[in-house]
């Protein structure tokens, strides 16, 4: 059978099965959205490993914290000598720590404030991480975007060059205007140069976030308009950054309520003691009741530095809470008001491709000269490269907005 009678054959029967089967290429070419970016980088075992450590630390001292006194075994062994020479006496005894005065549960009090504050840093941390995966994201937009443009308006002055080649060769324009479109052309490659060496860079921290190499990538640098900032301040006041500092707020005063509680711990003993004596033996019971005394200086100290911890940490809250504020006005007002500029921006540009052949024409016609057609491209391209740039400066203020209220998911 030959090779073109198999064919056919083949394609009846493995096109079916190749579109039941996971389409790897169909995966392999899906374009990269900013949601997927997020999804893709909180998902690395390596970031959930940063995000997640103060939630895990807290947990253990909490479960330390809540574990009662430990218990303690002692031993003793005496011997006489003298009128009672080969008397020994044995004791076991089973002592345990009494709180008395409550400063255990102050400070199981204190480790489960440290631990709601655990869980909220690790949400200020995973909402780091999402916004450093979406700078990354539309840095790349931006920087592919940028690129486009320069390559169009490259391609665009190499017709002009084109014409003007044709003119010198016909000795309608001179050697000088000649040289000067070949070093506008340079000037150009060079700036396309820069652009798509800063591509490279801004793909690979984009890779290097979401672990994976770059395919496709599907966004608009500009931003929809922010919330209102009424609801954004209601949502920063219940947000992670609040609540951790509350919550160590709330630490620091319960470490200050154990340091005023003075009286030490109690111990108390229960157990057998054996005797021997001239050939004679017998067992009896041991109670004991310990304490340790207080040291005034020591209970003190600990008292001062404990409760100017609590007045520390509560002014750290207060300004922390008032900067947060204050820096969330202002980039809400950033965000809003790039956004609106923006806009008229991108409103505001012409069509390339319809002022491009208005400046041919004008060439063309001898209503300009060199100068002016070159200026014209110039313009051109710095009206897009603009609009552009602000509209990537309006989209990363919304995201720096929404890690300020601690957002993860875009």
């Amino acid at each position: 059978m030959s090779l073109e009678s198999i064919m056919p054959i083949a394609t009846r029967f493995l096109l079916p099965a190749l579109a039941l089967m996971p389409g790897h290429a169909q995966v392999a070419t899906a374009a990269l959205t900013e949601a997927e970016a997020v999804a893709r980088a909180l998902a690395r075992p390596e970031w959930q490993a940063i995000t997640q450590l103060p939630a895990l630390q807290s947990e253990g001292v909490v479960k330390e914290a809540k574990t009662w006194l430990a218990p303690g075994v002692e031993w003793s062994r005496e011997r006489f000598t003298g009128l009672q020479s080969g008397k020994r006496e044995d004791t076991l005894l089973l002592t345990q720590g009494v709180d008395v005065s409550g400063r255990w549960m102050a400070r199981r009090e204190a480790a489960i404030q440290r631990q709601e504050a655990g869980k909220a840093e690790s949400t200020v941390r995973t909402a780091q991480v999402a916004s450093q995966a979406r700078e990354a994201f539309f840095e790349v937009v931006a920087g592919r975007e940028r690129t486009k443009r320069m390559d169009r308006a490259l391609a665009r002055l190499g017709k002009v060059r084109e014409q003007v080649d044709r003119l010198h060769a016909a000795g309608e324009m001179s050697g000088l205007d000649h040289g000067r479109i070949g070093r506008e052309m340079e000037i150009l490659k060079g700036r396309q140069a820069q652009e798509s060496v800063a591509l490279v860079r801004a793909e690979a921290r984009l890779a290097a976030m979401v672990g994976s190499s770059l395919t496709d990538l599907q966004g608009t640098l500009l931003p929809p308009a922010p919330e209102p900032l009424d609801q954004l301040l209601s949502r920063q006041q219940a947000g992670p950054s609040s609540s951790m500092t509350k919550a160590l707020e709330g630490a620091a005063q319960a470490d200050a309520k154990a340091a005023r509680r003075w009286m030490p711990d109690l111990q108390l003993g229960v157990g057998v003691k054996r005797w021997q004596e001239n050939g004679l033996s017998g067992n009896g019971s041991v109670l004991s009741l310990g304490v340790a005394l207080p040291m005034p200086s020591r209970v003190q100290g600990n008292r001062i530095k404990a409760e100017a911890e609590a007045r520390a940490a509560a002014a750290q809250a207060k300004l922390q809470r008032e900067q947060e504020e204050s820096e969330l006005r202002s980039l809400w007002q950033e965000a809003t008001q790039l956004r609106a500029s923006a806009e008229r921006l991108s409103q505001a540009t012409v069509d390339p491709a319809k002022v491009e052949a208005a400046l041919d024409a004008a060439f063309d016609a001898g209503e300009m000269d060199l100068l002016a057609r070159l200026d014209g491209a110039r313009s051109l391209l710095d009206a897009e490269l603009a609009s552009l740039e602000q509209a990537h400066r309006a989209r990363l203020s919304c995201i720096a907005l929404d890690r300020l209220i601690g957002k993860v998911n875009p």
